[in-house]
């Protein structure tokens, strides 16, 4: 047992400890004597005794005369471990339950998975860093837009305030001359040329409405730049309230210049939906994903203005939010369809792709949230989506995409989150390949 990489700990069905070898008090930096129970190793949580000590129940092999029950969990758990200076960490654990007669005891196999977690932070933060590089000249372009016109209204503004400001010095002579008795016919000549100079009407017109145009270009701006800034922020490790809504639009501001000219985007997003504790900077990262896909696969394959994209969100069965993204691209072929969330797989052209973005979704949408994802094309046989009990492409509820199905089949993701901290239990299916 002390040769053995992983903590293996042996504990009784009161959480006294039997056997804590070298592993384990490396991972704990303690030793057994200095443990008051097994239990007391882990961060407290509703569920930490039904993971810690699971319910015994006959082997499979066992005879009816046995005494003896083995029963080993399906999968490991991940929960929170705790050092001896009071350090938290993550941590892998998988418990076995072994009974003779009316002795019990557990044996722990126990992960340390800090440098793991650093790692998938890290490659989290560099793909999502990945992302905006990629969005840098589509945001650049969104930035310059407004900055031109707010430049030119600017110009504008200064040379009326020069016609304006002319104006008000003849208008101040004009009334000294009042004051002092002064003829004033050559100041009243002066004040009518520059005001027809001044085209005092259409400064009247123009200048509010520069003034408004300014003021929404800089909010524009400063959308942009904020969106950007909570999007490369570095991922949070405890959910939050997120407003999903909110979410989409953000990311649909940030891609703008990726598909504003060629991409045609329609929202159907419900307007009371509920709040829902979210991972707020994975989620983003992956809505973007599929949103990527959808407008690569539009690119390359629809003429200008002929593309399509429906975002739209709802609640369903009052225990998820439910999001669509839908195409009318080309859809997945047969053969692929069931790789689409594999990592390193990619259909794009060597060191274009890295193959790494549905994968991502995958992990934060099924294994961070408790959700679901499958994505539906008609490229696949439509028994195969009935078998899955997906929604077959023929429903009017499919999606609000027009579609040639010939021609540009369509894709479309659908992802659930669980409005409450029950999982969704929902086969989690593949219908396209990732576009």
């Amino acid at each position: 047992l002390d040769t053995a990489a992983e903590g293996i700990i042996t504990y009784t069905d009161e959480g006294h400890i039997l056997t804590f070898n070298r592993a384990a008090q490396r991972i704990f930096r303690t030793t057994a004597d200095q443990v008051a129970s097994f239990q007391s190793l882990f961060q407290s949580t509703d569920d930490l005794r039904e993971l810690l000590f699971p319910a015994g129940e006959p082997a499979s092999d066992a005879s009816e005369d046995s005494i003896v029950q083995h029963v080993a969990m399906a999968e490991p758990v991940q929960c929170r471990g705790r050092r001896a200076a009071g350090e938290t960490f993550y941590a892998e654990v998988a418990v076995s339950r072994v009974s003779m007669g009316e002795c019990t005891s557990f044996t722990a196999l126990v992960r340390d998975l800090s440098k793991r977690k650093k790692l998938e932070a890290r490659l989290s933060q560099a793909q999502k860093m990945e992302s905006v590089g990629q969005l840098a000249a589509g945001v650049a372009h969104e930035i310059n837009t407004p900055i031109q016109f707010v430049g030119n209204n600017i110009q504008f503004l200064e040379g009326a305030f020069d016609d304006l400001a002319t104006l008000i010095d003849l208008y101040q002579q004009l009334t000294g001359a009042l004051e002092n008795q002064q003829t004033t016919d050559e100041l009243l000549t002066q004040i009518q040329e520059q005001s027809e100079l001044a085209d005092l009407p259409f400064l009247r017109a123009e200048c509010p409405a520069a003034i408004q145009q300014s003021v929404e270009g800089i909010e524009r701006v400063s959308t942009i730049v904020r969106t950007m800034k909570e999007f490369s922020q570095p991922p949070a490790e405890s959910k939050c309230s997120v407003d999903l809504n909110k979410s989409i639009r953000d990311l649909l501001a940030v891609t703008a210049g990726q598909y504003r000219d060629q991409i045609t985007i329609q929202l159907d997003l419900q307007d009371d939906l509920p709040r829902t504790m979210c991972l707020a900077g994975q989620i983003n990262q992956a809505l973007l994903n599929v949103l990527g896909n959808a407008i690569e696969a539009l690119e390359q394959s629809c003429s200008s203005g002929g593309g399509h994209i429906c975002v739209s969100t709802q609640v369903v069965d009052q225990c998820a939010v439910e999001i669509r993204i839908a195409d009318n691209g080309p859809g997945i072929p047969e053969e692929i369809h069931q790789r689409i969330f594999d990592p390193f797989f990619t259909t794009k052209e060597v060191g274009k792709g890295s193959g790494q973005g549905l994968a991502f979704v995958y992990d934060v949408i099924v294994s961070k949230h408790d959700g679901s994802i499958h994505a539906v094309s008609p490229a696949a046989p439509a028994a195969r989506a009935a078998e899955s009990g997906l929604m077959s492409m023929q429903s009017p509820e499919f999606s609000r995409v027009e579609r040639d199905t010939e021609h540009n089949p369509g894709t479309e993701f659908v992802i659930r989150l669980p409005l409450a901290s029950q999982p969704i239990q929902q086969e989690v299916a593949c219908e396209q390949v990732a576009d």
